[in-house]
């Protein structure tokens, strides 16, 4: 709804007499009708985007962890440990 609608609106209930307000309740809830389905689209918009951004994210984090644990060289070779040089416990 734009600001001419709602004023136009507005103007209407303000001129239009007690009597008949029957003609105005339907012009509103059509209206109101038009705007929930718009508001249903922007829901539904808002939920894929932070599923969306939920999934790059994990995606992002993957990527990036696989990226550091594919450059380090910590466990390449095991560590030497003293108990194997000296051949055994003494």
């Amino acid at each position: 709804m734009n600001d001419s609608e709602l004023d136009r609106m507005l103007k209407n209930a303000a001129t239009t007499p007690a009597t008949a307000p029957r003609g105005l309740e339907q012009m509103i809830m059509a209206r109101v009708r038009v705007d929930d389905g718009r508001a249903k689209r922007m829901r539904s918009f808002v939920n894929w985007l932070l599923l969306l951004a939920a999934i790059s994210g994990m995606v992002t984090a993957g990527v990036v962890g696989w990226a550091k644990a594919a450059r380090d060289t910590t466990h390449t070779m095991p560590p030497a440990m003293e108990l194997f040089r000296a051949g055994g416990a003494q």
